[in-house]
């Protein structure tokens, strides 16, 4: 048996739900870029088309206040994507999707020691053998407040 790389045409081709996801996904593509350009420029940064269903078209927006000022231009982004579709849309749903952002961590702690728990620590490192909990307690007495 062969591990052969294929390109991803061909595995589309000899694989027909892959073939209609893809072909999905480039419509559904096309077709954001569309509602892109039908939209205020201020929302394009917030929103995103997610779906359109029989007579829906299904748009997700970062933002509460962005969803409520979308809902206002429904006829408008309708009527853009109605052109370019078989069958017209008639309703706009917008669903409120937040963006989660990884916390990155300053590489120092806010957490802060007493002193006399600091230097509680310092005296139980001295009395330990070499070790990690020994370099542990060093590092976590250098929390002290100051």
């Amino acid at each position: 048996m062969t591990n052969k790389l294929e390109q991803i045409r061909t595995v589309c081709t000899k694989n027909s739900q892959l073939s209609k996801l893809a072909q999905r996904t480039q419509q559904l593509s096309k077709l954001n870029y569309i509602l892109q350009q039908a939209m205020p420029p201020q929302f394009s940064a917030h929103c995103q088309l997610a779906n359109v269903r029989e007579q829906t078209l299904v748009v997700h927006t970062d933002n509460a206040s962005y969803a409520s000022l979308l809902r206002f231009q429904a006829n408008t982004l309708c009527a853009a994507l109605s052109e370019y579709l078989p069958q017209p849309v008639t309703k706009l749903e917008v669903k409120v999707r937040p963006r989660y952002e990884t916390i990155k961590s300053e590489g120092t702690s806010s957490i802060s020691l007493p002193m006399g728990a600091a230097d509680a620590l310092t005296q139980t490192a001295e009395e330990m053998e070499e070790g990690p909990l020994k370099v542990a307690l060093q590092k976590l007495a250098k929390r002290r407040k100051k």
